[in-house]
């Protein structure tokens, strides 16, 4: 996948992404970091489809994206939300036979042996015939990835797929899309809200700040805390932890 100058705005207003382009290494895991309000959310819409550049080209195997048809998106590209349609009266097993659906047309036409892998990748095995209303925010949102790697993707996108969940969650969802990765050689982009999850977990980061891409690289370049307190409007510091590494802090006001 590739961004070609790409920049976006909603009906003639002011820009939201400014002139992007990067590219989007396959087999990698790549976190989009930067500020509220920085444009991350609008720009993983773009490289999915579901918004279309106001100029510029998202690329994909050399394709214009935008002119693909629903199904060739759904072909390669399967997108996990912040907020999802509720199917609080469906079991967990029908609903990530939904992600199947590209490939059959008719849920009816899925049996339950075809979306066990799924299930097994994402630890809902035990799960499978329970309904969605009687899930916690971590069990549902290992749905909605099991639902989104069904449709046997090139890419899986993630917006903030941590938000709203507690800190035992958000390790056990990290480790599940760590190990989808390894297993499947999957392309994994990420928005992530936490900095230090994001340089832990990611082959390559993107920096965005009001609409631009800052910068792109390994997490490994961008430990300094100097360009990371300009980018997040705030006292940044690096520190060193035993048996951890280099984790990234920010400051109270007024702290040096």
């Amino acid at each position: 996948m590739q961004l070609n100058n790409v920049s976006f705005s909603y009906h003639q207003q002011s820009e939201i992404i400014h002139n992007v382009s990067a590219d989007v290494t396959p087999g990698h895991i790549l976190s989009i970091v930067g500020p509220n309000g920085a444009g991350k959310t609008t720009l993983l819409k773009l490289m999915t489809g579901e918004l279309k550049p106001s100029r510029g080209a998202v690329m994909l195997d050399g394709e214009p994206l935008s002119q693909l048809t629903r199904k060739q998106r759904a072909d390669q590209i399967a997108i996990v939300s912040q907020q999802n349609q509720l199917y609080d009266d469906m079991k967990v097993i029908d609903v990530v036979k939904m992600g199947r659906l590209a490939k059959h047309g008719l849920l009816a036409a899925i049996d339950d042996q075809e979306v066990a892998p799924y299930l097994a990748m994402t630890g809902l095995q035990s799960f499978a015939n329970r309904p969605m209303s009687q899930l916690s925010g971590g069990q549902k949102q290992r749905v909605w990835i099991a639902a989104a790697i069904a449709q046997d993707p090139q890419y899986l996108f993630l917006d903030e797929p941590t938000t709203y969940l507690d800190i035992r969650y958000q390790t056990e969802l990290m480790a599940i899309i760590e190990k989808l990765h390894r297993q499947r050689q999957m392309t994994i982009v990420m928005i992530l809200h936490d900095i230090n999850q994001a340089f832990r977990m990611s082959d390559d980061i993107w920096l965005i700040k009001a609409g631009k891409l800052v910068s792109t690289g390994q997490p490994n370049q961008f430990y300094d805390e100097r360009s990371l307190s300009e980018i997040f409007n705030t006292a940044i510091r690096i520190v060193s932890i035993p048996d951890y590494g280099k984790y990234i802090v920010e400051l109270p006001d007024g702290a040096n």
